[in-house]
């Protein structure tokens, strides 16, 4: 497999995908919008997407499974997995709002080689490959040097359905307010591509699935950041919770917002 090929021909779908998604954008009407669960929305474009994405990544790798957010096609598991969201940030989406992603990872086995995240907006195509770096279009990706929460911009999500530890962690980031900007960017492949590219510093986020992080962790760590479950664990992908950070901040962030020590 020459993986540089494949990582040119994944991001010309992207691209392909994302150019539908604004298109479709214009013309969606809110009776198009079906519900998953209280703030979980669905198009048919989310689907639509889906479909463009397996269609395309099958011809480029035949024998390869699928793992996918709307269920398009069935999980069986292969050598070669693509876990992909079509439409990261459906309810920015549907609301007329402006940051959503295509999201496609590749894992061979249980490790990630590839991961594209594009975001069709501001025509932004990150990237990465196994063994090489992250990057940005053409421009080379390094996380921030910040080592603090003090002064730090952080980015964090609130998921569908709020346990009580993520309430719990919500509670001890509104006490870092006044040190640190926090903002929700409603992407968490993009969050963690800004993470990648040295705009935040961190990001923290519970409830989430693995075609929601699993290109955008490789493309971060590719750049020299760090991302790990709230245990400080490596299971991030599939564990549902995931903090991300330059690496610097990381220690700190798990201290003061995830509350670690007091686990």
């Amino acid at each position: 497999m020459d993986i540089n090929r494949l990582c040119s021909e994944v991001k010309a779908l992207a691209r392909s995908v994302g150019e539908y998604l604004v298109a479709e954008q214009a013309e969606l009407k809110r009776k198009d919008v079906e519900m998953k669960g209280t703030r979980d929305y669905v198009t048919y474009v989310d689907k639509t997407a889906e479909e463009m994405l397996v269609k395309g990544l099958q011809a480029l790798l035949p024998d390869s499974g699928f793992l996918t957010e709307e269920g398009t096609v069935e999980y069986v598991e292969k050598t070669y997995t693509w876990i992909i969201d079509p439409l990261d940030g459906t309810s920015n989406y549907v609301h007329g709002d402006t940051t959503y992603s295509v999201s496609i990872a590749l894992t061979r086995g249980s490790e990630t080689i590839l991961g594209v995240v594009h975001d069709p907006v501001v025509n932004q195509m990150y990237w990465a490959t196994e063994g090489g770096k992250a990057y940005m279009n053409d421009e080379q990706l390094s996380v921030s040097w910040h080592a603090s929460i003090e002064n730090g911009y952080i980015g964090f999500g609130i998921p569908y359905s709020l346990n009580q530890q993520g309430e719990q962690i919500l509670q001890r980031a509104l006490k870092q307010f006044r040190k640190a900007s926090f903002r929700i960017k409603g992407s968490a492949a993009l969050d963690l591509c800004y993470v990648a590219a040295g705009v935040t510093d961190a990001f923290f986020h519970s409830g989430l699935s693995p075609w929601d992080v699993a290109a955008g962790a490789f493309i971060l760590i590719q750049a020299g950041g760090t991302c790990t479950d709230f245990s400080g664990g490596d299971r991030f992908v599939f564990a549902r919770e995931m903090v991300a950070s330059n690496g610097k901040i990381h220690e700190e962030i798990m201290k003061e917002i995830v509350g670690m020590d007091q686990a």
